[in-house]
């Protein structure tokens, strides 16, 4: 019996360790190409003439559509924010998705809103539309109360009412700075034919509307704010920049996405069987162009082009995160018919598989590794150096990872100061230990759900801070 567990042990050791290491070659691989993606990047921005742009009559406009549902916390800074930016012409569409907190008096009291009754092309079918509304102080913001039908389902309403080619979705708690619709639009314009879809960074606060009013990008001192800021520099400066180079841009942000109105017409819109909206659109893209034969880009790019608001609580993080797996392994059987096919050219050929090792089984050697962890110190058989120094290897490797993520966010920006820089590199070891396992939770448990065919939101408490004013009461007569 000892043998046999010894064996068994010896065995689930080197496989969790030949995971690590073809995962670890694959990351330094995407940061190869992120490093030379965001240096071309960088160059041909310097090169733009963005004031042309923002005065040009010929820039192509946008329609920004937010979906909120119970966003009375940050909904008014959210859309003064996208009434202020700078571009040549663009719309404000918000569907109010059946709120049932104050999202819609505020936005009424605030923009003072008037009922507005203009042609609707009903091209998606959508929960019933109570009513609309026009602000009488900026005649570009438009305001859908609608009966609640999810995310996915307010922003197909809100296609039905944009005017213009390319439709930009936000979230209600994401403010962007004035120059990010113009950052965004800067390659769909040299190129509107193949550019479908792009992103593009956003840095991350417990209290977004604070960061605006500086354009503070540094983020939260906090130790759990500074982990995620961590987070997603990674996913964007060492994945996403090499997945749109390499053509396999696998998940456009719901937080920012750009997308031809065409094209989300022709798909369909946003799907309302999947738990999140975002990846599920990407994948669909990528599926029917490429199906079809039809040339295409989706792009990610390294801007950073607003704050939104990251959990500032451990069980709110667990709850997001959860929701992303769930999404992700939903996504991927639903589209893993293009997996390995030469048919899907680099999206079946690398982008499936990255995600297949990085994503969808890496729960199962996470719990493998920490189960074998846990039985070889029961047992006494655990090797405390050998243990502590793959340990070491695997910290050293996340602040690797993350010194690379900085660097080329520095390089496109320079928008943090080198202290923060310097945190964010030193804070990462400390990720294995202090961040990491709250993760390997959420995703085991997003999985479970996965497997239970769980489709639920979970929609998590919103951080705590001062309550929105009240609207004022109308007056009389």
């Amino acid at each position: 019996m000892n043998a046999v567990l010894e064996t068994g042990l010896t065995c689930v050791v080197y496989v969790c360790l030949g995971y690590l290491l073809l995962v670890a070659c694959l990351y330094t691989i995407l940061v190869v190409v992120s490093a030379l993606d965001n240096a071309l990047r960088v160059r041909q921005t310097r090169a733009e003439d963005f004031r042309t742009l923002a005065l040009s009559r010929f820039t192509v406009p946008v329609s920004v559509v937010v979906a909120a549902y119970n966003e009375e916390a940050l909904i008014r800074e959210s859309v003064r924010s996208l009434l202020a930016l700078d571009y040549p012409e663009h719309e404000v569409i918000v569907v109010n998705d059946g709120s049932t907190d104050d999202t819609l008096e505020l936005l009424r009291a605030e923009f003072d809103l008037v009922p507005h009754h203009p042609y609707v092309r009903r091209v998606l079918a959508t929960e019933h539309v109570r009513e609309i509304y026009r602000s009488r102080r900026d005649a570009r913001l438009v305001v859908v109360d609608k009966e609640n039908g999810g995310k996915a389902d307010a922003l197909n309403c809100s296609i039905n009412f944009a005017r213009y080619p390319y439709v930009c979705g936000v979230d209600g708690d994401t403010l962007l700075f004035p120059d990010a619709l113009l950052r965004a639009m800067r390659p769909v314009l040299h190129d509107p034919t193949a550019i479908i879809g792009v992103t593009s960074h956003l840095a991350i606060s417990s209290a977004p509307e604070e960061a605006m009013t500086k354009r503070d990008v540094r983020g939260d001192y906090s130790p759990l704010l500074a982990f995620q800021q961590i987070d997603y520099l990674r996913a964007f400066m060492t994945n996403r920049l090499a997945w749109s180079r390499l053509n396999f841009m696998l998940c456009a942000v719901g937080a920012f996405q750009i997308w031809r109105r065409d094209v989300l017409e022709e798909l369909g819109g946003f799907a309302r069987n999947f738990t999140c909206e975002d990846i599920e659109l990407t994948f669909r893209a990528h599926e029917r162009f490429l199906r079809e034969g039809r040339e295409y880009k989706i792009l990610s790019l390294p801007h950073t082009v607003g704050v939104t608001e990251g959990p500032d609580r451990m069980r709110s993080l667990i709850a997001q995160r959860e929701r992303w797996q769930r999404v992700i392994l939903e996504t991927f059987w639903a589209y893993r018919g293009m997996l390995g096919r030469p048919r899907y050219r680099s999206v079946g050929l690398a982008g499936m598989p990255f995600y297949l090792l990085s994503e969808v089984v890496a729960p199962v050697f996470e719990v493998l590794s920490v189960l074998a962890l846990v039985v070889a110190a029961a047992t006494g058989r655990l090797d405390w150096a050998a243990a502590l120094l793959v340990g070491g290897v695997v910290a050293f490797g996340t602040g690797l990872l993350t010194a690379a993520a900085v660097l080329i966010s520095d390089l496109a920006e320079r928008a943090l100061p080198k202290r923060r820089l310097a945190a964010l590199v030193l804070l990462a070891p400390l990720e294995l230990v202090l961040y990491r396992p709250a993760l390997v939770w959420a995703r085991l448990l997003g999985t479970v759900r996965f497997l239970r065919g769980d489709r639920q939101w979970h929609k998590f408490e919103r951080n705590s801070r001062a309550r929105a004013a009240a609207p004022p009461e109308p007056a009389a007569g």
